[in-house]
């Protein structure tokens, strides 16, 4: 007698219930990425506008402090905020003055103003003294 050997019966294989859980693993981690996008899509934005308001802040500021000097009051003030926070906002003094001294005078008094302001805020001089225009 022969010893046949018996196939073992096919067992049906459980249903795929590591799907549903490969599946809500997956939206978990899409939910998490883009709240964190969002997040810091909205981060920015503030800082932006944060940024513009802290610029015109300090724009209104040294205007107010020049133009309180008499010597001073052809000197137009302009900002530019800077297009991150970790830029320093810088301030441009434009115009015509009468003296070396007044230029002086007024980059000082912006100088002085704006590092109270904002300590890394920068001042640029395109100041134009009266007598080297004539000249």
């Amino acid at each position: 007698m022969a010893l046949r050997q018996i196939e073992p019966l096919p067992i049906l294989a459980p249903a795929n219930e590591r799907g549903a859980e490969a599946l809500t693993v997956v939206a978990i981690v899409c939910v998490t990425i883009l709240s964190l996008v969002a997040f810091f899509v909205a981060g920015i934005t503030f800082l932006r506008r944060y940024r513009r308001t802290e610029a015109s802040t300090l724009q209104a500021r040294v205007a107010k402090v020049i133009a309180t000097d008499v010597d001073c009051a052809r000197v137009d003030v302009v900002t530019v905020a800077g297009p991150s926070a970790s830029i320093a906002a810088s301030v441009t003094l434009e115009g015509f003055v009468a003296s070396a001294a007044i230029r002086d005078r007024a980059l000082h008094l912006a100088e002085d103003i704006a590092r109270r302001i904002e300590p890394q805020a920068v001042v640029i001089d395109h100041l134009i003294v009266e007598v080297d225009r004539a000249a």
